[in-house]
């Protein structure tokens, strides 16, 4: 077969870099629009909203019951590019910190378990605590506009931080910021 002069065909790795280049420069593009507003007056420093669910392994919890731990929520779905440039590196913060009192919670924010293995690319790991079984109403006081959406609570159960769009969880500053509040 003759390509056209001009003309090039993409290998996989190249749409799926082309697909995930689409998807952070429109995140971008809302973050900086600032359509992303998480963070009403009062919401910080406030006890997190309460969230059931339904864990991994079948059994019903609470976000309350990790009181005494330190707790990153993470909202996010395979389909957003952005939220799925974060993911190595959720996991891996999930991995570093493991038996330290931290807790990461992926709560997906609409797709069933068979969606999110439909959509995944090859090699890509998840956090451990993925969860899809919650009540989406329970989300509404989070006032999530547009994800990745994270936040960050304390010991205390109160909310200290929000982060809008994806972050290297292991960057220096994450580490030091979680590592505190391990330490409070």
């Amino acid at each position: 077969m003759t390509v056209p002069s001009g003309n090039k065909i993409l290998k996989p790795h190249e749409v799926v870099m082309a697909i995930l280049i689409v998807g952070l420069s429109f995140g971008l593009i809302v973050y900086f629009a600032g359509n992303w507003e998480l963070s009403k007056d009062g919401f910080l420093g406030e006890p997190a909203p309460e969230i059931e669910y339904q864990g991994g392994s079948g059994k019903q919890a609470a976000l309350s019951e990790q009181k005494g731990s330190v707790v990153l929520i993470n909202f996010w779905a395979s389909w957003c590019a952005p939220c799925m440039e974060e993911m190595p590196s959720l996991r891996m913060l999930e991995e570093h910190l493991k038996n330290r009192g931290f807790v990461l919670l992926a709560f997906n924010i609409g797709e069933s378990t068979r969606d999110v293995r439909d959509n995944m690319i090859p090699g890509l790991k998840l956090p451990e605590n993925l969860v899809f079984n919650f009540s989406k109403e329970q989300l509404k006081p989070y006032s999530i506009d547009a994800i990745p959406v994270s936040v960050l609570i304390n010991k205390k159960g109160k909310v200290v931080r929000v982060f809008r769009g994806p972050r290297n969880w292991m960057s220096i500053s994450a580490l030091e910021e979680i590592e505190k509040l391990l330490k409070e």
